[in-house]
């Protein structure tokens, strides 16, 4: 392209060339007009819900023990577009009823490409890897302006539904997990206060608190041992004094006494040899029981939570998700962006037909002017003959240009009836 390099030869070609990249040109930009109003027009609406501070204790309300709020939010959106759900939408509302056929599974997946649901999280707290979202926005965009916000307000109903339904059976199997353990820990406390008194009735002997009365009694009998001994030994020092009868008689009643008191010294003492190990039983008795007990007074107090829990949800006074802003049926389509779309088939028309007039030039380098004849060839023309257009060359001139111009005027007559159906639509 060395014999264009000035505005002038540029101007000139370009004009010298009209009838090869005007058409180019022409049909590009049309085209592209054609293309971005013949694209099906998206209406976009948001609502917003609220996401507020549960009255439940995390205990009761929560779905799982220490699952988040936003893993919470997720099982809610994963219920929520589930296949089942999303195809009683679609019939609820006669979804792609007027569009072409698609199947059930194209259905499905078309209306969740169409829906959006997201977590709003305060920019403060973003970098908190437990940071809880503030907000819940369910976007829909869809052909129909109102039937886009009849959608994402219908997803918002059935979202705080949804929460409502698991808010009141998560209480419902709180009360129920309660009530069970209450009596289940109750029936042990009974079974275990019966091993006690068992175990007291077996070792009433043993127990820490008659181990001083068991000293004072062991003393006693030390003491009667002795004292009958002593009779015994008095006995036989006067055996000249009295009667063989009733020596014999008395040696014997103190004899028995001695064996009697013996057995009872004996039965004490083996009774204060066990009591370290019936106090060490009796020690582990009595902290299952204290820990059973403390597990009884933590049930009772989760139970009575839970059954309050389980009355706000019934009346509904509990509401955690709360609908912040709802959808609007909106005024403007967001897609398609129909300037940008002509501004680049334009572009693109226009460097295609610039392309081609620089590939003509290339396939026919002609010297037209004397500034290229002196610039290629370094030789000073004397006399420069400009073009003599005969009489034929005019009139088919004006035959190119009127047919050009009805042309245009149709193409521009085409045009405004393609956006006036395309308005009225």
């Amino acid at each position: 392209m060395d014999l264009v390099q000035t505005i002038n030869e540029t101007v000139n070609t370009l004009l010298r060339r009209i009838p090869v990249w005007g058409p180019v040109a022409v049909i590009g930009i049309v085209a592209s007009v054609f293309y971005a109003f013949s694209l099906p027009r998206l209406y976009e609406t948001t609502a917003v819900i609220q996401i507020g501070n549960s009255k439940l204790s995390d205990q009761v309300s929560s779905q799982n023990a220490g699952a988040s709020l936003a893993q919470y939010l997720r099982k809610i959106e994963q219920r929520i577009m589930a296949r089942d759900n999303v195809l009683e939408i679609i019939a609820k509302h006669g979804l792609f009823k007027d569009g072409p056929p698609l199947s059930p599974i194209d259905q499905v997946l078309a209306l969740r490409k169409a829906t959006r649901i997201e977590q709003i999280t305060d920019p403060g707290q973003a970098w908190h890897p437990d940071a809880a979202p503030s907000a819940l926005t369910v976007t829909v965009r869809w052909g129909d302006p109102e039937m886009a916000a009849v959608i994402a307000n219908d997803f918002v109903n059935r979202v705080l539904e949804q929460n409502r339904s698991e808010r009141q059976q998560s209480a419902n199997r709180a009360l129920s997990f309660f009530d069970s353990e209450e009596r289940r820990i109750g029936a042990e406390i009974a079974n275990l206060d019966s091993t006690i008194a068992e175990f007291k009735r077996q070792n009433a002997a043993s127990l820490p608190e008659v181990l001083a009365n068991q000293h004072e009694k062991l003393v006693a009998l030390e003491a009667a041992l002795l004292g009958v001994e002593q009779q015994i030994v008095e006995l036989n020092n006067s055996k000249e004094k009295l009667r063989k009868v009733d020596l014999e008689k008395k040696l014997r009643l103190a004899e028995d006494q001695r064996q009697l008191i013996e057995a009872r010294r004996a039965e004490i003492q083996m009774a204060l040899d066990r009591a370290p190990q019936v106090e060490k039983e009796f020690n582990i008795l009595q902290r299952k029981l204290q820990q059973l007990e403390d597990q009884y007074a933590v049930i009772g107090r989760n139970r009575s939570e839970a059954e309050i829990n389980q009355i706000l949800e019934t009346d509904q006074q509990s509401e955690q998700l709360s609908v912040l802003e709802t959808a609007l049926v909106p005024e403007y389509p967001v897609s398609p962006n129909r300037k940008k779309i002509v501004a680049i088939g334009g572009i693109i028309s226009l460097l295609v037909a610039g392309g081609l007039v620089l590939l003509l030039e290339l396939l026919n380098p002609v010297i037209r002017t004397s500034a290229q004849l002196e610039r290629q060839l370094s030789i000073t023309p004397v006399v420069s003959i400009p073009v003599v257009k005969s009489p034929q060359d005019k009139v088919r001139k004006r035959l190119w240009l009127g047919l050009w111009t009805i042309l245009g005027a149709l193409g521009v007559w085409q045009f405004m009836q393609f956006m006036n159906s395309r308005i009225g639509s």
